[in-house]
């Protein structure tokens, strides 16, 4: 291999959802002189060394028709003034209207109506978020919003993460709390909190059941049963699951997915319930997406464009495993009706075995029609354990009530990866032939493999109390200890064995402020933060500070004519602090760079103007930029895939009278503005419009047809992009249709 190559390297920790590593992958000691660029907001990497034309960017691995046994919940921006929300103040009684902070909320109907498959499809519906993942390599759930990453828990509870998309078909609703909050969930990044309500059991017999196919031959099936187990329902479970098995516009892409989640709850006596949930996800993925050359795709190419169908994994390779298997205890007791104790333990087993994931080297000379490739296999397995426990106590002092919480969690978490890399041949893009072996001669390279072992450990102490002053003003304040140690071990090839210790402490607060000048009209204030540990040393053994997120919020919000309409609107500045990037003049190194910010507003509205109707419509404006660098050329770069405009506009209209009654019609569009592609901002990703609709028909009280149309015209769009040789296809019109019954 020369000398003299261009290398860019994707951080693995792409594929552990919620957390961030900066240790280098196997190829970095390809280049061990280069100039290397800031990590970006996603955890990515870019390593670039003068020379001919050879770039290396390697990916490590790594329509829901049911309807719910339960009845619908709100929809998107349609959420009730009195719904609860328990991604803010754990156990306490919030609403959207009595929470100083922006949350959108994506409920159980939006999921059914739109065929949200997953926690990311249905993400799109979030004005200011932006995809940064696909489920065409597994990552389908990580999105951007309000310029950084977006952080899981489930049911108010920092847990375990799913290093692959999460299904839908087990989630009541969706919360998104918009920016930082590590006060109640420790580290994360400080674009904003999920949260996935899961289905509940229920104490009553229901079932639904679904079956679709659509283009691509992709068939999916569902299922979701809840009931009684004892008599009163004292003892009862729910069980859902899914199945997929679907082909793709992507040449040699296939996946088969198997989702199962069956739930057990029962009443102690009157004051205490325990909850045991449990899951199973398995994703088989064959071709496993890597993105496509910006020359070709969003760039000129002197050949020509390129097809979105382009494949460039070779289909003799064996398709990539991840797994994930999950259970979670959860005890909450009432002491009273202003006194509740909860304590959760969960458990979650990873296990992964890739082995076609393929890179692309660069263009093999300037004609830009022949692809280097080189293919990386990876086999790891890890445990997660977490912990948590808070109390929640509602008192009086004087005139002034106190909803007080307290809490404190613990995460054990170990992960063995051993990885290889090899090279394989060019590839003609414009007139491909495939036909490797599984292993090419070239496989492994010598001194590229990796064997790494990680061990994590966090603890976490918290509080948070709401204090209602009067009846129209209520404060906020929140403050959280936490601690992380780690420890890796790794070796290079045949190099020694490499020891690495991290051991961070900070302190994160909240504080926020709501005045209801009306009744259910609410202005709000906050200031909250966030952090994330660094992992890895400068080049002198140093540690760095973890990074830290800061967040300052205007907003207003409104419920009006008896919850028909909803208004919301928001001013926000975001600040990410001690952003670690990898030292330019030592690429094993890392140093502490600067600053990223994120800046604008947000608006929507949804109303129910007559009975059978809904409507949303939102709009946020984000500048997101670098303002501090040590490389000065990158600062007021914008951050990459943050678009500065992005609406989201929605309906629904069932007929619910007359000969059509039982016939629904729904459909959005959604615009994505121009976004920057990579770190350095060196091309851009153009915005585009995304039309989608769906229409259904009750052929009887539990029987439904339905149909739906996906990118109705047909637009050519990229989804988000990591550097110029990794460019996400957006995919072509897709129709769906499926039968539906309710039990």
């Amino acid at each position: 291999m020369s000398a003299d190559s261009v290398i860019a390297i994707d951080n693995y920790s792409r594929s552990f959802h919620g957390q961030r590593s900066v240790q280098l992958s196997q190829m970095q000691m390809l280049a061990c002189t280069g100039r290397v660029s800031q990590r970006d907001n996603g955890g990515h990497m870019t390593l670039r060394i003068s020379g001919t034309a050879l770039a290396i960017c390697l990916l490590s691995a790594a329509p829901a028709w049911a309807q719910s046994a339960e009845g619908d919940s709100a929809s998107v921006g349609d959420e009730k003034a009195n719904d609860e929300i328990l991604v803010f103040g754990r156990l306490a009684k919030d609403t959207t209207l009595t929470i100083p902070q922006s949350i959108d909320v994506l409920g159980s109907e939006l999921l059914q109506s739109t065929g949200s498959e997953t926690v990311g499809d249905a993400l799109r519906f979030v004005p200011g978020a932006s995809r940064d993942g696909s489920t065409l390599d597994a990552f389908g759930d990580t999105y951007l919003i309000r310029g950084f990453q977006a952080n899981q828990t489930v049911n108010g509870i920092n847990t375990n993460a799913l290093r692959q998309a999460r299904d839908s078909i087990a989630i009541e609703r969706i919360e998104v709390l918009k920016g930082p909050a590590s006060v109640l969930y420790g580290q994360l990044q400080p674009g904003a909190v999920v949260n996935i309500v899961t289905k509940q059991p229920e104490r009553d017999w229901a079932g639904a059941a679904s079956l679709g196919y659509g283009r691509f031959d992709d068939w999916r099936g569902t299922i979701d049963l809840t009931g009684p187990i004892t008599a009163g329902g004292k003892v009862r479970f729910r069980l859902t699951g899914a199945y997929d098995d679907a082909d793709s516009f992507v040449d040699f892409w296939r996946r088969k997915h198997l989702f199962i989640a069956p739930t057990i709850a029962f009443d102690i006596g009157e004051a205490t319930t325990v909850t045991i949930e449990s899951l199973y996800t398995r994703n088989k993925l064959s071709g496993f997406v890597n993105g496509l050359p910006a020359e070709g795709t969003v760039l000129p190419n002197p050949n020509g464009p390129l097809p979105r169908s382009l494949g460039h994994a070779d289909p003799t390779f064996a398709p990539s495993i991840r797994e994930n298997s999950d259970i979670s205890a959860r005890v909450e007791h009432r002491f009273s009706d202003r006194a509740t104790w909860r304590t959760a333990l969960s458990w979650t087993h990873e296990k992964t075995d890739e082995e076609g994931v393929f890179g692309l080297l660069g263009w093999e000379d300037d004609a830009k029609r022949n692809l280097m490739r080189a293919v990386l296999t990876s086999v790891s397995k890890g445990d997660s354990w977490t912990t948590h426990s808070d109390l929640a106590l509602e008192f009086d002092t004087g005139p002034i009530t106190h909803s007080l919480v307290l809490g404190g969690d613990y995460t054990w978490f170990d992960r063995h990866n051993r990885s290889d890399v090899g090279l394989a041949a060019s590839l003609d893009v414009y007139d491909p032939v495939y036909d490797l072996a599984a292993r090419p001669d070239t496989f492994p390279l010598p001194d590229f493999g990796s064997e790494t072992d990680e061990s994590t450990r966090t603890a976490g102490l918290f509080a948070q109390d709401r204090i209602s002053l009067t009846d129209q003003i209520k404060l906020v304040g929140g403050l959280r200890w936490s601690h992380y140690r780690q420890r890796t071990e790794s070796t290079q090839g045949t190099g020694p064995l490499n020891i690495n210790r991290q051991t961070q402490t900070a302190w994160t607060s909240q504080l926020g402020m709501l005045y209801t000048p009306v009744e259910n009209v609410a202005l709000f204030a906050n200031r909250t933060t966030s952090f994330l540990p660094v992992q890895g040393v400068t080049a002198d053994g140093s540690p760095l500070e973890p990074e830290t997120g800061t967040q300052y919020e205007l907003g207003a919000k409104a419920s009006l004519l008896g919850g028909r309409l909803a208004l919301n609107a928001a001013l926000f500045h975001l600040k990410r602090g001690d952003v670690a990037v990898s030292d330019r003049d030592d690429p094993s190194a890392l140093i502490a760079i600067g600053a990223q910010v994120a800046k604008g507003f947000e608006l929507s509205a949804s109303a129910r103007p007559v009975d059978g109707l809904s409507l949303y419509a939102g709009y946020a404006y984000t500048d997101a930029k670098t303002t501090e660098d040590t490389n000065v050329a990158l600062v007021g770069k914008r951050i990459r895939n943050i678009p500065q405009h992005s609406l989201v506009f929605r309906g629904d209209y069932e007929v619910r009278n007359g000969m059509l009654a039982g016939l629904a019609f729904g459909g959005s569009a959604t615009y994505t503005g121009d976004r920057s592609g990579d770190l350095e901002d060196s091309f851009e990703l153009p915005g585009y419009w995304r039309a989608d609709f769906q229409m259904s028909y009750a052929l009887t009280e539990n029987v439904k047809l339905g149909a739906s149309v996906e990118n109705l015209t047909n637009e050519r769009y990229y989804t988000h992009a990591f550097s110029l040789f990794e460019v996400w296809p957006g995919a072509p019109r897709t129709w769906r249709l499926s039968l539906s019954t309710r039990f």
